[in-house]
């Protein structure tokens, strides 16, 4: 749907994944209880989805329900997935009906009207799957540190039945009634704090479309925030933020479920960016939870740096002196075999960490800055920013002077020089995506490849000067390998990359050349932001 009609009921909402074993304490935690506005109630429910067999529904961002409550039947349609975070909005229309079958007439919003019945799509719906559990819900006022909100607590424990296949449900769902949407985090974080759990940003209609056709597991890019030419610096800072937790939250499931080596790349990049970001941004968020989530960034880019490292080894240092030499030699497959077992405890590293209830709180707190930058506490709290067009200019000209600065005498230096100055000119790198919309698109595109050209010869020199430090691990003494030749097949390895790193030397520099050529795709800036 191209956007949301106006005046339409909307759903805000925050889902999270409860471990079984965990489902009865939450029941009876204190938090909740405590704060109750009245008795628990619960009620078994049971609901029938509807799509087209081609699926155009869940394509549009659409779902259709007909829930059975007790003698009763309740339509509902909700529309859009946008969330962050977790927190889902969307439309929601809903009204009783008498049939098993859904009703046109309970939907009077134009365009969504217009929309199911082209194509004929309203008469070829059908029942595509069932949820069938219990919800124990509660009423709460809670007290949040940007505002208070009233809440609907629901706990869910039953069953998606699609075919012959079911999922389990155990989920507890946090809807605003009315309040601050910063709320919602406030109590999940409390929550989290004494139950382990995940956020789950897979509603049941995408859970029961994966039974029938199981996703394999991909890693997903950084894409470049759509920024909008004229918004303030706080708008700006919320389609960024945004942007870094949907790539953190997208990894999550190829670095749980595979060893694909892009799992945890784009994770650590996406937590790289964000941190990135909230440097910039610091200045217009709340201070003691912009430097929380930047530490807990760290924390997690931290967390997945050994799988990183060993994927890199493998894949880009090990692999191509194999192809050469012949995989065949055997102290060359030893080398590779204790590579592998340091990758698997990487991936153990990394998997515990994303699984962690430290991830959720990260993830929660992420969500709870956001929003804070979303929603003004006052009317006009915002309004004394700048243009998000002067501020990117100030702030990409401070990053590009920085590395022509260090350039001059880095690309001359040691490698510590040189690696000092790949992690400005990732800064840089970073920045430039964010704030590309807002200029010219071409002349981005130009200046955007030239750094990428130039980090990549600068990222081959650090990987070189870390996969030296791999082999004297893998070869050290209390490691355990006495085969004959496997020092010399370390030697090998690295003598074939410092050969590379003679030609790379020479294309780096033609690298830098470029990238000064390119030049800026902002403008100058009369004087620098603070």
């Amino acid at each position: 749907m191209s956007s949301k009609p106006d005046l339409l009921p909307m759903e805000l909402e925050l889902r999270l994944a409860v471990p079984e074993k965990w489902f009865n304490r939450l029941k009876r935690l204190p938090l909740l209880v405590k704060t109750s506005a009245g008795r628990a109630r619960t009620s078994h429910l049971k609901s029938t989805y509807f799509d087209t067999p081609d699926k155009q529904l869940a394509a549009a961002g659409m779902n259709l329900r007909i829930r059975e409550i007790g003698n009763r039947k309740l339509q509902t349609l909700k529309v859009g997935n946008g969330w962050q975070a977790g927190i889902s909005e969307r439309i929601e229309i809903e009204g009783w009906v008498s049939t098993d079958q859904p009703t046109l007439d309970l939907i009077h919003a134009p365009e969504i009207r217009a929309f199911l019945c082209k194509d004929g799509i309203w008469e070829r719906l059908q029942p595509v799957f069932v949820t069938d559990f219990r919800r124990t819900s509660r009423l709460l006022n809670f007290t949040g540190r940007f505002g208070d909100a009233t809440i609907s607590v629901d706990l869910d424990s039953g069953e998606i039945r699609s075919g012959n296949r079911k999922a389990v449900i155990s989920e507890l769902e946090l809807e605003l009634k009315a309040g601050s949407p910063t709320a919602l985090y406030d109590l999940a974080h409390a929550i989290n704090e004494r139950i382990p759990m995940r956020i789950e940003h897979r509603g049941k209609a995408i859970r029961a479309a994966e039974l029938q056709a199981p996703q394999t597991p991909r890693a997903v890019r950084g894409r470049k925030p759509p920024l909008v030419q004229g918004s303030r610096i706080n708008e700006a800072a919320v389609t960024i933020l945004k942007a870094c937790q949907t790539q953190i939250a997208a990894n999550e499931f190829p670095i749980l479920h595979s060893m694909h080596p892009e799992g945890p790349h784009q994770m650590r990049v996406a937590a790289r960016r964000l941190r990135a970001a909230l440097g910039m941004f610091r200045a217009f968020a709340d201070q003691a939870l912009t430097e929380r989530v930047r530490a807990e960034a760290k924390w997690l880019a931290g967390s997945l740096g050994e799988a990183r490292e060993w994927d890199v080894y493998i894949g880009e240092l090990h692999a191509p002196v194999e192809a050469a030499l012949g995989a065949d030699i055997p102290a060359l497959k030893e080398l590779r075999s204790l590579a592998q077992v340091r990758q698997e405890a990487g991936y153990r590293d990394a998997r515990a960490a994303v699984a962690s209830p430290r991830f959720t709180s990260f993830q929660l707190e992420l969500g709870l800055l956001i929003e804070s930058l979303s929603r003004a506490p006052e009317k006009g709290a915002f309004d004394h920013l700048a243009r998000s067009e002067e501020f990117a200019a100030s702030k990409l000209e401070k990053r590009y002077r920085k590395v022509r600065k260090m350039g001059r005498t880095a690309l001359q230096g040691e490698s510590a020089a040189k690696h000092e100055l790949r992690l400005e000119m990732k800064k840089l790198r970073y920045a430039a995506e964010f704030f590309a919309s807002l200029f010219e698109p071409r002349r981005a595109k130009t200046v955007s490849k030239a750094a990428a050209r130039l980090q990549d010869l600068l990222g081959y020199a650090n990987d070189y000067a870390v996969c030296i430090r791999q082999l004297d691990t893998l070869i050290a003494p209390d490691n355990g390998s006495v085969m004959p030749g496997i020092e010399q097949a370390a030697g090998t390895i690295v003598g074939w990359h410092g050969a590379e790193m003679v030609r790379a030397d020479h294309e780096i520099e033609d690298a830098w050349n470029r990238f000064l050529d390119a030049g800026r795709f902002w403008p100058k800036p009369r004087r620098l932001a603070d």
